[in-house]
Protein backbone atom coordinates (compact mmCIF):
# COMPACT_ATOMS: atom_id res chain seq x y z
CA UNK A 1 0.00 0.00 0.00
CA UNK A 2 1.15 3.36 -0.58
CA UNK A 3 1.13 6.34 1.30
CA UNK A 4 -0.28 8.66 -1.68
CA UNK A 5 -4.45 8.71 -0.84
CA UNK A 6 -5.09 8.94 -4.32
CA UNK A 7 -2.79 5.91 -5.13
CA UNK A 8 -4.33 4.22 -2.20
CA UNK A 9 -8.02 4.91 -3.79
CA UNK A 10 -6.93 3.61 -6.77
CA UNK A 11 -5.40 0.48 -5.25
CA UNK A 12 -9.13 -0.05 -3.63
CA UNK A 13 -10.93 0.52 -7.07
CA UNK A 14 -8.57 -1.87 -8.72
CA UNK A 15 -9.31 -4.48 -5.86
CA UNK A 16 -12.66 -4.33 -6.12
CA UNK A 17 -12.35 -4.44 -10.24
CA UNK A 18 -10.83 -7.69 -9.83
CA UNK A 19 -13.16 -9.37 -7.22
CA UNK A 20 -16.33 -7.71 -9.88
CA UNK A 21 -13.67 -9.55 -12.99
CA UNK A 22 -13.58 -13.25 -10.60
CA UNK A 23 -17.14 -12.84 -9.62
CA UNK A 24 -18.79 -12.53 -12.78
CA UNK A 25 -16.54 -15.36 -14.16
CA UNK A 26 -18.04 -17.76 -11.42
CA UNK A 27 -21.37 -16.90 -11.85
CA UNK A 28 -21.17 -18.26 -15.77
CA UNK A 29 -19.46 -20.97 -14.68
CA UNK A 30 -22.36 -21.95 -11.85
CA UNK A 31 -24.80 -20.90 -14.67
CA UNK A 32 -22.99 -23.16 -17.57
CA UNK A 33 -22.25 -25.79 -14.73
CA UNK A 34 -26.27 -25.77 -13.91
CA UNK A 35 -28.39 -25.28 -16.91
CA UNK A 36 -27.82 -28.14 -18.09
CA UNK A 37 -28.54 -30.01 -15.21
CA UNK A 38 -31.94 -28.54 -14.45
CA UNK A 39 -32.55 -28.73 -17.77
CA UNK A 40 -32.31 -33.14 -18.18
CA UNK A 41 -33.74 -33.36 -14.41
CA UNK A 42 -36.74 -31.13 -16.21
CA UNK A 43 -37.28 -33.11 -19.05
CA UNK A 44 -37.15 -36.51 -17.14
CA UNK A 45 -39.55 -35.79 -14.90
Amino acid sequence: MSTNPGQATYERMQRANDVMIVSSFALWAMLIGFVPVAALRLLSA
